[in-house]
């Protein structure tokens, strides 16, 4: 086994299939896992109430990252690790924009989501996530902070939207969280943050994490983790910061990347294929080697240069 200690998850796209299901050799790796030890926390952008039925359902409990890194706290202890809200004159200024936006959005506090409209198509794609969103008429009255606001809409709607936001709120994070969704929250929120704050309270060191997601929005945790898993169904550029790519959501690639990468089989290694960034370590592993070979024949050419001519001097 190797020495990987804390295995980190993105949700959707990774832990989930395109059905919302955690697939069977999947949940039962990360079960294992868990009896051996390891701590195998969720990162997603979701809020508390759509991610603690997953955790229920794999039989773990512990540190989670929720709202791409907003916050972060521990499902047993109830211990916070992380916590970046909005000011609250921001908060008031996204909410204005949102609403003169045409597309629709939700509010999240560390536990709750907010909106101020629902229909029946929302409320099924809400369930689906196991949101329960609750109804405000005036965001004034809102006294909870907030960590996150999230615009859902069909992908050319966000696509339109998006190069605004970015344009107009400068000063906070914008993640592409999905094809249909924009998620704004604070500048430094990220699940990479919230990686780093889980594990350095856990006292786990950041080579023995292994990090596994699909979306832009897990680039900043591939970044940081010893380990990067990136997904099949990942965009290319994702694929890019990975150390490894395993197979999709759709295929068991969480057990896969498991199977090889913590518990060592050589077989199921062999079948992955290497993401950019192991990509390049190897790159520069093989420039070092090739550097090396060039200095020490550059030596030995140097040092028989020297030998030939003192036996000279010596004959003479």
């Amino acid at each position: 086994m190797s020495d990987i200690e804390l295995i980190i998850l993105d949700v959707d796209g990774t832990l989930i299939d395109d059905h919302f299901r955690i697939q069977p050799k999947t949940k039962a790796i990360i079960r294992r896992a868990v009896r051996d030890g390891i701590i195998v926390a969720l990162a997603t952008g979701r809020n508390p109430g759509g991610t603690l039925p997953l955790m229920e359902e794999l039989g773990i409990d512990g540190p989670v990252i929720v709202h791409n890194g907003a916050f972060a706290f521990d499902t047993a202890t109830g211990k916070t690790y992380a916590l970046e809200a909005f000011e609250h004159h921001d908060f008031l200024h996204l909410v204005d924009f949102a609403q003169h936006s045409g597309v629709h959005y939700d509010v999240n506090t560390t536990f709750h989501l907010y909106v101020d409209r629902l229909d029946v198509d929302l409320e099924k794609i809400y369930h689906s996530f196991y949101a329960k969103p609750i109804l405000v008429r005036d965001w004034r009255e809102l006294t909870e902070p907030v960590v996150k606001l999230s615009f859902l809409g069909e992908p050319p709607q966000v696509e339109r939207v998006l190069p605004e936001l970015h344009e107009t709120f400068r000063h906070l994070r914008i993640l592409r969280s999905g094809e249909e969704y924009i998620d704004i929250i604070h500048p430094h929120a990220s699940k990479g943050h919230g990686l780093k704050r889980v594990a350095d309270s856990l006292g786990i060191p950041l080579h023995k994490v292994m990090a596994i997601g699909n979306y832009y929005n897990d680039i900043d945790m591939l970044e940081v983790a010893g380990l990067s898993v990136a997904m099949a169904n990942s965009p290319y550029d994702i694929q890019k910061v990975a150390d490894v790519v395993t197979h999709s959501n759709n295929d068991e690639g969480i057990y896969y990347a498991i199977q090889a990468y913590v518990y060592g089989d050589r077989d199921v290694k062999e079948r992955l294929q290497t993401g950019g960034r192991l990509a390049l370590k190897n790159e520069d592993m093989c420039n070092d080697t090739h550097n090396n070979t060039r200095n020490n024949t550059h030596n030995d050419t140097r040092n028989d240069m020297h030998n030939d001519r003192h036996n000279q001097e010596r004959s003479s």
